[in-house]
């Protein structure tokens, strides 16, 4: 009786030994109490598959979290390289798109035989247009050349250089648009010269799609992009790219004859401030200067054309003389057409509120010379009388500063936190 009891505890036993974990379990003695042996194998068993329960329920979220991140490492890999194919290396593109416009089509604005257009910008359009005119058995015949794409047009601030660019524009028929450095620069490094090859693509296309229309292009502060070689040392590598894709984009647009190139700056080519080699490419270059007597007289007609209070009262007829020594004070204090243009305006605005608050009949009031008088002493120095020093743009340029996107970052945190879930599931 005793042997066969013996046995059926050993049974037992080596079955709980089987059923949990496969560890073996040695047998009771035969004089301990069933009912205990049996408890205590009970709440081992229980424990062991709480603790495999457990475990899978942690495997299972586990696997859950890397499933949700990799999703969102996919979404971020589609976000960059949408991010990279939209803007550039740090998905920081402009994206400019060049606005085109049909100068004929404005209203009241000059004529290339006005006053108001300087003389020496009025000869070269004119030579320019015949040049233009003549026949292609002509050229083939005497060897003569097409006109030159580039033109640099440099002079004092306010001279007149982006509105001569218009004029031409107008007077061969092309369709105008305008370039700033502020359009193409960026804070990113390298980003600048991208989107400066942006722009000439863009020109490239524009040009080759339309080879019977003809365009007209002003880089306005051309003299950012035209540092010299010399001036560009471990500091300045930005300016250098620069430069470079500027003369990338004239060799990518240099077979568009419907296309000319108009670079406008302060700085006098002859100063040093300004690329040697970029400056070959621009065969013409008119200095433009302060206007003269009878430019500043056309200016100042010209900013007054809309006022009735002029017009019916025909100021300039009835004030000959004191208008001719305004004039000659304008010229004195070295004024540009710009100047001319905000003491106009000044003018105006003191004139409206005069007659505003003392006046019962508005309309009944005369402009009068003391206006335009009276802002002029208000306007004080221009650039052309403050200093004729003129400090090239390129070095008032900071260097560009490298930050990390914001994709990377994201893609940094991410590593983080699989790196924190994969030493809480890897054990």
């Amino acid at each position: 009786m005793v042997n066969q009891i013996n046995n059926n505890i050993r049974f037992k036993a080596d079955t709980a030994a089987v059923s949990y974990n496969n560890r073996y379990t040695p047998p009771m003695p035969a004089d301990n109490n069933m009912d205990d042996v049996f408890m205590l194998q009970a709440m081992e068993q229980q424990k062991a598959t709480k603790k495999a329960q457990n475990k899978e329920r942690w495997y299972k979220t586990g696997v859950t979290a890397q499933v949700v991140l990799a999703a969102s490492f996919a979404v971020m890999a589609i976000a960059t390289v949408l991010g990279l194919k939209k803007g550039g290396a740090n998905g920081a593109s402009k994206n400019i798109k060049l606005v085109w416009e049909d100068i004929s089509k404005k209203t009241n604005f000059p004529n290339l035989t006005d006053d108001c257009v300087n003389p020496k910008v009025r000869e070269f359009i004119q030579k320019m247009k015949k040049r233009g005119d003549v026949s292609k058995a002509v050229l083939d015949y005497t060897g003569m050349k097409n006109p030159e794409q580039c033109i640099l047009m440099y002079g004092p601030s306010g001279t007149g250089k982006t509105f001569s660019g218009q004029i031409l524009a107008k007077e061969i028929g092309a369709e105008y648009t305008k370039v700033q450095f502020a359009d193409v620069s960026s804070p990113y490094i390298g980003q600048t010269s991208v989107e400066i090859q942006n722009v000439f693509k863009q020109l490239k296309a524009t040009a080759t799609k339309n080879p019977n229309k003809k365009y007209v292009v002003s880089f306005d502060e051309i003299d950012a992009l035209l540092v010299p070689r010399e001036k560009c040392g471990a500091n300045n590598l930005h300016l250098a790219e620069n430069r470079t894709a500027f003369l990338n984009g004239l060799d990518l647009i240099k077979d568009c004859s419907n296309l000319k190139i108009i670079g406008t700056t302060n700085v006098n080519p002859s100063s040093g401030n300004l690329d040697k080699a970029s400056l070959s490419r621009f065969k013409n270059m008119i200095e433009i200067d302060l206007p003269n007597t009878t430019e500043l007289e056309a200016a100042l007609k010209f900013q007054l054309r809309d006022l009735k209070a002029v017009n019916e009262y025909k100021f300039f007829e009835n004030n000959k003389s004191k208008v001719q020594s305004f004039v000659k004070e304008l010229h004195k204090r070295k004024y540009s057409q710009r100047d001319v243009e905000d003491i106009a305006k000044k003018a105006v605005d003191d004139f409206g509120l005069t007659i505003s608050e003392k006046s019962a009949n508005p309309t009944a009031e005369k402009f009068d010379i003391k206006y335009l008088e009276n802002a002029m002493k208000s306007k004080g120095l221009t650039t052309g009388a403050i200093s004729d020093e003129v400090v090239p743009a390129w070095s008032k340029i900071q260097e560009p500063t490298e930050k990390m996107p914001l994709f990377l970052k994201m893609q940094l945190k991410g590593m983080n936190f699989w790196q924190k879930l994969k030493a809480v599931f890897g054990s």
